[in-house]
């Protein structure tokens, strides 16, 4: 397998906050990866070192080496990055700023040049795909904060990136949608995207991911399969919850 994400030595701090401390992750093509953790733990600052928005437009103090895509983060514009990594972040209100929803999904689009008849038509197979087709004229302020999150979704997968990181994809969404999302986002996996998403919901995660990875305290302190990890009630001491499929055999196991 190739690498897609390589990070050795990673660090990076606010004045003396340390964010991530001693960060080794390697991240294979067409991986689904689910990185859990408390509050704090870094997994939303290790999703921007991924696409270079730090340290590109985030400064602190940044140590090691992290390539995405073949590219060092350190030295590639982050406009060179998002061309192949896309980015849904926890809060789609930061992400959206057109006054039409067809507009939101169409302006990397038309950023990229891509011919007017495409536009159109990715544009109708997105808005489509989250159920926002027959609001594609409204304005997003109008829109829930569910449909935001869809919009935002929509808008990041019209790209067609190699790699795409969600930052609590399902945090605004009810759990239909969160359901289908998923469903969603395994079929792009099925295809060689590689899938990164960050996720409190462990139920979420042990149907969908391939592999998680806990962070605690800046670093990373399990990494491994789904049912593995998960299973076991030592997680609940990293702020997580065990599945329900696994919470008899982690009675039995204490």
């Amino acid at each position: 397998m190739v690498d897609v994400i390589n990070i050795c030595n990673l660090s990076f701090s606010y004045g003396k906050r340390d964010v991530l401390k001693g960060i080794n992750l390697s991240i294979d093509r067409g991986e689904f990866v689910g990185i859990a953790g408390p509050v704090g733990s870094g997994k939303s600052t290790l999703l921007l070192v991924m696409n270079g928005v730090i340290p590109n437009m985030i400064r602190g103090n940044f140590k090691g080496a992290v390539t995405t895509c073949g590219m060092d983060v350190k030295t590639s514009k982050v406009s060179e990055i998002s061309r192949k990594v896309g980015i849904v972040l926890q809060d789609p209100n930061s992400q959206i700023f057109s006054l039409r929803v067809r507009d939101e999904v169409a302006f990397a689009l038309e950023n990229r040049k891509l011919p007017k008849d495409q536009i159109e038509k990715k544009v109708d197979k997105y808005l489509k795909l989250f159920g926002l087709h027959s609001m594609k004229d409204e304005n997003p302020n109008n829109l829930s904060e569910g449909q935001k999150q869809k919009l935002a979704i929509a808008s990041t997968l019209a790209m067609e990136p190699e790699v795409i990181l969600f930052d609590e994809p399902s945090s605004s969404l009810d759990s239909s949608s969160a359901i289908k999302l998923y469903k969603i986002l395994r079929a792009l996996n099925r295809k060689g995207i590689t899938v990164i998403v960050v996720e409190h919901d462990t139920e979420l995660l042990v149907e969908n991911v391939k592999r998680v990875l806990v962070l605690k305290d800046s670093t990373i302190k399990l990494d491994g399969p789904p049912e593995k990890i998960l299973s076991s009630p030592k997680i609940e001491k990293y702020g997580l919850k065990v599945p329900c499929m696994f919470k008899s055999t982690a009675r039995s196991s204490r």
